[in-house]
């Protein structure tokens, strides 16, 4: 137990993290700007998610870089502009809930296929749910160019690095690599299917407010389904989001201009990318407030409940996924057998000191 404690608060060195964060905090600045040029900050949503095209294949060769973003950067505009559509024609929370089912089952599928790293679909899931929750009163071509701008935008910050190294990093091309097992990739997308649908549906009948939050803190996890730390993936997750909930209480007090709140989310961001696979947890206190900042562009909603409804969910969320890891996996079953073996033990523990 000490040991595990340890391991949690323990922060690995920071050497190799701070130049792709650069990369993602300007690939999510350089849009923000442009839109707010242009007197456009209801696209902003768009541009946020079109940005973060720019974490995936982060430690990669340029090349690879380019391919995993290129892949990404496509899913993540059709995924944004299935949320806009949605919200356009607008959806129950029910529908929404269903909906996003079947997109955290299909982008898992394709996401294992493809083997695009970070794993899942968490970041599309975000961009889906949040894009269909929210109100939209543009048309869908000008998300569709505001979110297809940024990950173009995201994809040459991530090659241009090469013009300084291809000098010093040869070209290198993925050797052939037999694709992941149907079975695994199923059994995965069901998981996200599953707790998707359960952590969105008992986010409804609780009512919090914000049932997309339990949904995408359940997804989480899941990415980790497969690895001894799942759970403690979703400790982090839950500790991590109240943090940046307390953080975000006090950055939501301000009245930001719009510049200064595209600085503030950048910054963010950047804070966020730098932890996020040296301690989860250290990184979801910076990218909570963004989640929860991002919409400061165009409305503004009460602080306390925004606050609180975050916290309520995603511990929701985050259980649901600890819940179906251990019915699916395997482990739930090795975890009752330890409990059920535990009073045997003791009992025959004690009858051995009777003697």
């Amino acid at each position: 137990m000490k040991q595990d404690f340890r391991g949690f608060l323990a922060v690995p060195a920071g050497r190799g993290h701070r130049f792709p964060a650069i990369r993602v905090a300007a690939g999510m600045l350089i849009p923000l700007l442009v839109l707010i040029l242009l007197g456009r900050t209801d696209l902003t949503m768009c541009a946020i998610f079109g940005s973060l095209t720019g974490v995936f294949g982060r430690t990669e060769h340029h090349w690879r870089r380019l391919r995993q973003q290129a892949q990404s950067g496509v899913l993540m505009c059709l995924t944004v502009v299935a949320g806009v559509s949605m919200s356009i024609t607008g959806r129950s929370d029910w529908e929404l809930v269903v909906a996003a089912t079947v997109v955290a089952a299909a982008l898992s599928g394709t996401a294992d296929y493809l083997r695009i790293r970070p794993a899942g679909p968490f970041t599309y899931i975000f961009a889906f749910t949040a894009t269909a929750a929210a109100p939209f009163s543009g048309a869908v071509t000008e998300a569709a160019l505001a979110v297809s701008g940024a990950a173009v935008t995201a994809v040459l910050l991530g090659v241009a690095g090469r013009v300084h190294a291809r000098r010093h990093t040869p070209v290198l091309f993925r050797s052939a690599v037999p694709p992941r097992e149907a079975t695994r990739i199923l059994a995965h997308a069901g998981r996200y299917a599953a707790a998707v649908a359960a952590a969105g549906s008992l986010a409804l009948f609780l009512g919090p407010g914000h049932s997309y939050w339990a949904m995408l803190a359940a997804c989480a996890p899941i990415a980790a389904a497969d690895a001894s730390h799942a759970p403690a993936r979703a400790g982090h997750f839950i500790l991590g989001t109240y943090g940046g909930v307390l953080l975000s209480a006090l950055l939501l007090q301000p009245d930001w201009s719009p510049v200064q709140l595209a600085v503030l989310l950048a910054l963010l961001q950047f804070g966020g990318e730098v932890y996020v696979i040296r301690h989860y947890g250290l990184a979801m206190v910076f990218l909570t407030p963004v989640a929860l900042l991002m919409t400061g562009f165009v409305s503004v909603q009460p602080v306390w409940e925004l606050t609180v409804d975050r916290a309520v969910e995603t511990t929701i969320g985050a259980l649901v996924a600890v819940a179906v890891i251990l019915l699916t996996t395997g482990r739930g079953a090795d975890w009752a057998r330890r409990l059920a073996l535990r009073p045997a033990r003791i009992s025959g523990g004690r009858s051995a000191g009777a003697r």
